[in-house]
């Protein structure tokens, strides 16, 4: 019997169309907390379908094969990096970044930054320590405001990182609630320190954190030149907005204080960014 579940995100609805008991289960895990969409307006439709006697997934993007195999967790992230790609793609109702998004007492952070610079992983030590967590992968400005609007997926975390956050969280203890694919993990909201996002999460600070292994631990407040040209550089949809979103982008880094982190080990990281975060000051350890 096929399901449909229809998302919403940045102005934009996917359809997805689903069979099979763990194909269910697979786009609850990716999808619980993403907004319901308009079935009128929907963009693209996929269908996933699991063969109960072979265990064989199978995920198509209206007529295009995406993925065809045995692994669950593998067509779950082929499937959420897809479908996260075409609503950035098409997004137009405000500025969309490549960033995680988390909130302490109440004030919106996003940590901006292209894959592979190890925000997943900073993220879910933060929720660890404290943080809410709203999402690793989209944040979105909506048009001429300061709020954020997280794509609220699972937490995607590569392999090594289980070595970092073993002590914090336990893998083998949520094992049935974590799906896990060839490449990492993906860790449900409801198994890290989550709230459901807010209508209105103010955006109070920027930090575009990068991981070095051979590093101090390094910050700068940037001037607001500075931020506005790493936004820039993290901004995923310029193509589709007014003057590619400069003059928006401008605005967001002449009102929102943005910092640079680099670091090789978590030490202090959670206490300056709760630190940055409440005091709008940087700290120096």
């Amino acid at each position: 019997m096929v399901q449909t579940r229809l998302i919403s995100f940045a102005g934009n609805t996917l359809t997805l169309n689903f069979e099979g008991a763990t194909a269910a289960r697979v786009i609850d895990l990716l999808y619980r907390h993403v907004e319901d969409g308009d079935p009128e307006s929907s963009c693209f439709t996929y269908h996933l379908e699991e063969n109960a006697t072979s265990e064989w997934f199978t995920l198509q993007r209206g007529q295009e094969l995406l993925y065809e195999g045995d692994d669950a967790g593998l067509a779950g992230e082929v499937l959420l990096s897809d479908s996260c790609y075409q609503l950035a793609a098409l997004s137009r109702t405000g500025l969309l970044f490549h960033a995680a998004v988390l909130r302490w007492q109440g004030h919106g952070l996003i940590l901006p930054g292209p894959s592979g610079t190890g925000k997943s992983t900073l993220t879910a030590w933060l929720v660890s320590h404290g943080f809410d967590y709203l999402s690793d992968e989209l944040a979105l400005v909506p048009w001429q405001t300061d709020l954020i609007k997280p794509f609220t997926r699972p937490i995607n975390l590569k392999s090594p990182a289980r070595a970092v956050l073993e002590g914090v969280f336990d893998f083998e203890a949520n094992k049935a609630n974590i799906l896990t694919s060839p490449y990492g993990y993906f860790v449900p909201p409801q198994q890290l320190r989550f709230h459901k996002p807010q209508p209105e999460t103010p955006l109070k600070t920027i930090i575009f954190p990068q991981y070095c292994s051979d590093s101090n631990f390094e910050y700068q407040l940037l001037s607001k030149a500075q931020a506005g040209l790493a936004l820039m550089q993290t901004l995923i949809n310029a193509r589709n907005l007014p003057e590619h979103g400069f003059q928006e982008v401008t605005r967001l880094a002449r009102q929102v204080p943005a910092y640079t982190l680099k670091y090789s080990h978590f030490d202090h990281v959670a206490e300056y960014i709760k630190d940055v975060c409440s005091s709008g000051q940087a700290v120096r350890f």
